[in-house]
């Protein structure tokens, strides 16, 4: 009896200890992050048959388990995820919205301030502090972009090294994860929990998710394998498949991830990384980053374009057609289509043509004129270079649906071209951005599939297919002209086509002298000296340019002498005296307009007979505002965005989207918080340490100690008295 007393005692003295020290961890471990409360699971042991029936053999500790629901520490990982992607992202977001949201020290400010020096200079032409003023507006709206594009380039760089930051921190959490999982396998195959352990593990796989969107599969050993991304392989138990963080192959600025395995890099694509830090970076770059730098790349751009098409149009003090007043990285060559033939015009490398030219067949060959100074060549075949202009002539691609035109403009440069490295093809994309009016806001990347040919549209995911006799051709798409300039693209090849990227980096203001501002218009309407009617003419305007950059800001014929002669009342021709041209007869309304040579004017009055109107050049024009006027009138034009934006609408629709995703940003952010607060007070409400229930615990196993001391106590006496009665 004696002897089962004690073992029974014993197996209580044992369990009330363990009780106790469990006790004791965890109220330690109470401020222990992703620490669970853990408790014992007892049971009694089989009981002894004996002649009066079981007896009771006391009690033992089958396990110390924790308190852990894995549903509940699940939910946890995923208000994290999500918690984390918010706080990232609204924090990128806040950065970039002060940059393009600056009400005082932003765009449209210092728009603002030179559309008002253009009106000043309509207001008075001749004035030279006006025309000074002006040019100085132009330089600060120009540095304003430039400040603004490089502070965008600091965040790029910026996010570069945080996503590499990043990367290091997932192959961290990795490593340690795989370490546990080695030592969860070892300890576990004793057939006890590693309590301590598995929390360890969970907190990394927590602290993984804030990171990046992990999901996890339990083993049968009690190792787990970690997925990520498309359910790649992060931890396979205690094997580590890292990632990396190198330039993309197709656009070395950009980091991206790569995925290892096997001793290979495979690149995972961006939108399959999602939530956590690093999904909230890439997400942003792709979203919102990529969106303002192109948005402001692209309004910069449009407003260099239309206003120096607009400023060609005019005429200087010094009586030239005007210039570009604005530089901005331009294509060298220009293809067109003259007299029915292809025609491929071509510029020294690195020169940037501030003027128009006009093409025309002749003899055989080609004429070349540049319009601001009237500088004119001889008679060129293909192939061949014009000393006076310096342009060079040669045949285009047959076949290419070509602009047919006899004036053109070396239009802008395609910022980038990015040939990727895995291409196994030697081809070479060329190509010049054609309107301005129709671009977006997206890069593209252009693939073949040793067939056709894919223009993938990264803003949206559309996609165009062309044939290879279209892209040998050259292709117009979105205002860009592309075409394989020279080699063959294999099957798989691929360029990522940039056209925006860092062309504010090349603007500048190319007009220094004041004198250079083309104010007025260059031709100038006079009413012969014997008329006897009342024909008068209203307005005589230069025709609105094309936004086309391949087009000539005028006419070339522009001009030409005109001679108009009333035959009546009625009726009256007019004709070019350069080419000698008249016109058929012609029918008079009060009010009509006249369009010739790329001018018109409005007529008004009532002829007569013999009454003529001259028109020709604009001498000593300095007080002739008509151009000054025009110029000023871009600012509420809609020549964007397909025609549906002025230059501050567009700029405005870009900080609204920025404006409206960190708003956006801001109410997710605190929704994921709440969510992430409610998820931990769920599993803290199971898993937490409560200091109030481990007090009473640490009383109810002194107790229980005590009391099993007492056991023993009772039964050594009552072996004492049996000793004593054998004396």
């Amino acid at each position: 009896m004696a002897s089962s007393v004690f073992g029974i005692g014993v197996s209580g003295l044992n369990a009330a200890n363990l009780g106790l020290t469990t006790t004791g961890h965890n109220i330690a471990n109470v401020n222990t992050d992703g620490f669970s409360r853990q408790r014992l699971a007892q049971s009694a042991p089989y009981p002894l048959l004996s002649g009066s029936g079981f007896n009771g053999l006391g009690v033992q500790v089958d396990s110390i388990t924790r308190m852990y629901d894995r549903f509940l520490t699940k939910a946890v990982e995923v208000a994290q995820n999500q918690s984390s992607y918010q706080g990232t992202r609204l924090t990128h977001l806040a950065e970039i919205n002060n940059i393009v949201a600056d009400p005082n020290a932003g765009v449209s400010p210092a728009l603002q301030d030179f559309f008002s020096n253009v009106q000043n200079v309509a207001t008075n032409p001749a004035s030279p502090p006006s025309r000074q003023a002006m040019l100085a507006s132009a330089q600060t709206l120009v540095n304003r972009f430039q400040v603004f594009s490089q502070r965008l380039d600091e965040q790029r760089n910026a996010l570069n090294g945080e996503i590499s930051d990043t990367i290091g921190n997932i192959n961290s959490y990795s490593e340690q994860i795989a370490e546990l999982n080695n030592r969860i396998v070892i300890a576990q195959s004793s057939g006890q929990p590693p309590n301590d352990l598995l929390d360890q593990r969970d907190l990394l796989v927590k602290d993984l998710n804030k990171l990046v969107k992990a999901n996890t599969l339990t083993l049968d050993d009690g190792s787990i394998n970690v997925f990520i991304g498309n359910g790649q392989g992060l931890v396979v138990g205690g094997v580590v498949n890292k990632l990396t963080a190198e330039p993309n192959p197709a656009d070395p600025k950009r980091i991206t991830v790569g995925y290892q395995q096997n001793d290979q890099t495979i690149f995972l694509p961006e939108n399959q990384l999602s939530g956590g830090q690093l999904g909230a970076l890439l997400d942003y770059r792709r979203q919102s980053l990529d969106l303002a730098q192109n948005s402001l790349e692209r309004a910069a751009l449009g407003f260099v374009e239309t206003f120096n098409q607009q400023h060609k149009a005019g005429q200087d003090l010094n009586g030239n057609l005007g210039k570009n007043l604005f530089d901005i990285k331009r294509s060298n060559n220009v293809d067109l289509n003259v007299g029915g033939n292809n025609i491929r015009v071509s510029s020294p490398s690195g020169t940037n043509e501030s003027s128009d030219f006009s093409i025309t067949p002749s003899g055989g060959g080609y004429v070349i004129k540049r319009l601001s100074d009237n500088a004119t060549s001889a008679v060129l075949a293909l192939g061949t270079t014009d000393p006076v202009t310096g342009l060079t002539i040669s045949a285009a691609p047959a076949g290419a649906v070509l602009p047919a035109q006899t004036g053109f403009a070396f239009p802008p440069a395609i910022s980038e071209i990015n040939f990727n490295t895995n291409n196994t093809g030697n081809a070479q994309l060329g190509g010049y951005i054609s309107d301005v009016g129709k671009l977006t806001s997206s890069n593209y990347e252009l693939s073949f599939d040793g067939t056709n040919y894919t223009m993938y549209k990264q803003s949206d995911g559309t996609r165009q297919i062309y044939s290879a006799a279209q892209m040998t051709q050259g292709i117009n798409q979105d205002g860009l002209t592309l075409r394989i300039a020279s080699g063959a693209m294999n099957a798989n090849d691929r360029f990522v086509i940039k056209p925006l990227e860092g062309m504010i980096s090349s603007l500048a203001v190319r007009m220094t002298d004041p004198k250079d501002i083309a104010a007025a218009a260059p031709m100038l309407a006079s009413l012969g000296n014997g008329n006897t009617g009342t024909v008068k003419v209203v307005q005589h305007l230069v025709d609105t340019p094309s936004i086309s950059s391949t087009d000539s800001a005028i006419n070339p014929a522009l001009k030409n002498p005109v001679n108009i002669n009333f035959t009546s009342a009625s009726s009256f021709t007019y004709t070019d005296t350069v080419t000698g041209v008249t016109s058929p007869a012609q029918t008079y309304t009060a009010g009509m307009t006249l369009q010739v040579n790329g001018w018109s004017m409005k007529l008004d009055g009532t002829p007569v007979a013999g009454d003529a109107i001259a028109v020709g050049a604009n001498i000593n024009g300095v007080a002739d505002n008509r151009n000054a006027l025009a110029l000023g009138k871009l600012q509420t034009t809609r020549l964007l965005e397909n025609g549906s934006a002025t230059y501050q609408e567009s700029y405005g629709r870009m900080v609204s989207t920025i404006g409206t995703q960190t708003n956006e940003a801001t109410i997710l952010s605190k929704a994921q918080d709440k969510l992430l607060t409610n998820a931990e007070n769920s599993r803290d409400s199971v898993s937490a340490v409560n200091l109030d229930e481990e007090a009473a615990n640490l009383l109810r196993y002194q107790q229980a100690y005590q009391a099993a001391s007492k056991v023993i106590q009772i039964a050594q006496s009552a072996f004492q008295e049996i000793i004593n009665i054998g004396r």
